[in-house]
């Protein structure tokens, strides 16, 4: 006769090897026969935080520790399952006691890491995944999480080398492989990060988080040739599609996607400089099937504000000092009327600074995270806003896996990333009418509201004083200095030839570039092709160009003034630079693009009153550019226009009230 003790085993061996249903079949029978028994009832709960039932793991693993309390690996597992359902003060409470009862106890180390990260205690979660591998240096769990860290930091080689590392220990670690090809696409070595995503895929088939992966890895932070543009998003169709069409046809793998959503969005496609609302459409289908079949749809109540105010819900993971924060949000937050309407922020992410305390003080309430996606989704469905606004929809994960539910009867979003975000949960777009050309309906799967001049209330945020010279940045003291300082993957192959065409004409001068933060290979790429584009026509790209690491907000207005000419990136145009720019009357060259992205510039320039630097075509462009390089009194008067017309674009509260006036509109 089998023993109970011969079961545990048993069912433990079953157990490792993935054989859940007899485990858990096994752990059954021994509780049956002992309901004493604490080790079953902790394997039991093990279980089921593996199947994702946390709050049956609680329940098994708490009877378990009532039996035996102090056992540190029944403390550490009842906080993993604590800490799978967003209680993360009683996860590291258990975490703590573990660790109490057992100093050197590695997993408890790691696991604990994974707790303070998702809490944005990031130097803690370091500190104990280096304790955890300290005790063990073969344990690719602790190596893989301890990249994970370096890579919220922006430190890629260090995640990089962690990831290689994971592997190199356990090969068919398919969330290594992973992780490994996230930072290789954020690197620019999108081939490689492919490769990667495929070898996940071989060591499990059904990893949504790769699949999605590898669909936006064909998109590369930058491009060789404009052929290779079409070529790659050829392939990002391709790969969309397949994902679509699993996961229309299959519910199970619609729940794997809707727990993958954010992790990989589709950033990089609104660069190729081309309409993406269909490949949108497309996505957006894609993960609203996938969060619906997590999250089933609710009821919402019809919409009543008589006697009270209109209750507007913010989610944003930008309520600090960024693009998306100064426009549009900012301005939005702090302008609109807070006795008609009550504005409600919901802060996804953890950094903080003075404008956060801002907004903070600013909204009738303010909530921040990190906090589990369970819980955003039943805070904003208890405080049921009349409308939900998203800023961006494209760049920050919990915002796409919040906009893809219907959460409030009106959601919208705008141009914090100005491309439609395809999602058939988001019912308007905020835009601005004077960026948008004639036929720009066609862009957009919502309806777009066009909203008055720049749409947004935008006031320069201060910015401290800092004192450069042209020789520390190797500047030419002679040279025609053009400000080329837009990423680099706003920079399109087919338009490389438009600053060696400059120089041809202009003589001594120089275009000053800003570097990638995400690693070398994209700045290697980027200088390859001016090399290619200046020995074209005979001159030598390093004659003409100068590529400076990234600088803090101070630092780049200031060598914005040293400065003679601002190039618009052409095809996405500047609109926070091109304001700051206009802060030392820096003349401002741009072509007046098809698509709201590209004629940000052009916007702004008109409301200041400076048409004559707004191209029509790319030889336009050139010509502007060459004219303002050569003729120094032309420029000069650019810049009084400049100086007189700045204010025109600041404290614009048309917008404000355009926008006061569609809520109304929008919840009546």
């Amino acid at each position: 006769m089998t023993t109970t003790r011969e079961k545990l085993a048993l069912g433990l061996n079953y157990h490792r090897a993935g054989r859940l249903p007899e485990a858990e079949t096994l752990y059954w029978e021994v509780m049956a026969e002992d309901p004493d028994d604490a080790d079953a009832q902790h394997l039991m709960g093990v279980l089921a935080h593996q199947v994702g039932r946390d709050d049956l793991a609680v329940g098994y693993i708490e009877g378990a520790l009532a039996l035996k309390p102090n056992r540190p690996d029944f403390h550490s597992n009842l906080a993993e399952a604590y800490r799978a359902q967003g209680q993360y003060s009683e996860a590291e409470e258990h975490f703590l006691q573990a660790l109490v009862l057992e100093p050197d106890y590695a997993d408890a180390h790691s696991n604990y890491g994974l707790l303070l990260h998702a809490q944005g205690r990031q130097d803690e979660a370091i500190a104990h995944y280096q304790r955890a591998l300290a005790l063990v240096p073969d344990f690719p769990e602790a190596h893989n999480n301890l990249g994970n860290v370096f890579k919220e930091q922006r430190l890629l080689d260090q995640a990089e080398a962690c990831y290689r590392a994971a592997l190199s220990l356990q090969p068919a670690f398919a969330d290594a492989h992973a992780n490994l090809a996230g930072t290789l696409m954020e690197q620019g070595l999108s081939d490689q990060a492919v490769k990667h995503f495929q070898q996940a895929l071989v060591f499990r088939p059904d990893f949504a988080v790769a699949r999605l992966g590898l669909c936006m890895a064909q998109l590369p932070v930058l491009y060789r040739t404009e052929a290779e543009i079409q070529e790659r998003r050829a392939a990002y169709r391709r790969h969309l599609v397949d994902a679509q069409e699993a996961v229309a046809r299959d519910a199970r793998m619609a729940a794997t996607f809707g727990a993958a959503i954010g992790a990989h969005q589709p950033f990089f496609l609104a660069y190729q400089g081309q309409n993406d609302r269909e490949l949108q459409a497309i996505y957006g289908d894609l993960v609203t099937r996938a969060m619906a079949e997590r999250y089933p749809p609710v009821s919402l109540p019809p919409v009543s504000v008589e006697g009270r105010r209109i209750r507007v819900g913010i989610v944003s993971g930008h309520f600090f000092n960024h693009s998306v924060w100064k426009m549009p949000l900012k301005g939005w937050l702090t302008e609109l009327d807070h006795t008609r309407f009550e504005l409600i922020c919901y802060y996804t992410r953890l950094i903080r600074d003075r404008e956060t305390e801002q907004a903070e003080q600013v909204a009738d309430r303010f909530v921040q995270g990190p906090l589990p996606l369970d819980q955003w989704r039943a805070m904003i469905l208890d405080d049921a806003p009349d409308v939900l606004i998203y800023p961006e929809i494209g760049m920050d994960p919990v915002t796409v896996q919040l906009a893809a539910q219907r959460l409030a009867r009106i959601q919208c979003t705008s141009w914090g990333h100005p491309e439609t975000c395809g999602l058939p949960t988001i019912d308007y777009y905020l835009s601005s009418d004077l960026m948008e050309p004639p036929e720009a309906d066609e862009h957009y799967t919502e309806t777009l509201i066009r909203l008055p001049n720049l749409s947004v209330y935008y006031e320069p945020l201060p910015t401290p004083k800092v004192m450069v010279s042209r020789a520390e940045y190797g500047f030419r003291p002679d040279a025609v200095v053009y400000w080329c300082c837009q990423s680099l993957f706003k920079y399109l192959p087919q338009y490389d030839a438009v600053f060696p065409r400059i120089a041809a004409a202009v003589g001594n001068c120089q275009f000053v570039f800003l570097g990638y933060q995400g690693g070398g290979h994209v700045g290697a790429l980027f200088q390859e092709r001016l090399n290619t584009a200046f020995a074209a026509i005979g001159l030598r790209a390093e004659d003409h160009c100068v590529i400076l690491p990234r600088m803090d907000s101070g630092r780049f207005v200031a060598v914005g003034g040293l400065c003679d000419v601002y190039l618009d990136s052409i095809g996405w145009s500047g609109i926070n630079t091109t304001l700051e720019s206009a802060l030392t009357d820096l003349p401002v060259v741009t072509v007046s693009g098809a698509m709201l992205r590209g004629r940000h510039s052009m916007a702004a320039l008109r409301m200041m009153g400076v048409t004559e630097t707004i191209a029509e075509t790319v030889d336009e462009y050139v010509a502007l550019a060459v004219r303002l390089g050569t003729e120094s009194d032309w420029r000069a008067g650019i810049r009084d226009k400049m100086a007189a017309g700045r204010n025109r674009v600041y404290r614009d509260r048309a917008c404000v009230t355009a926008l006061e006036a569609f809520l109304v509109r929008a919840v009546s």
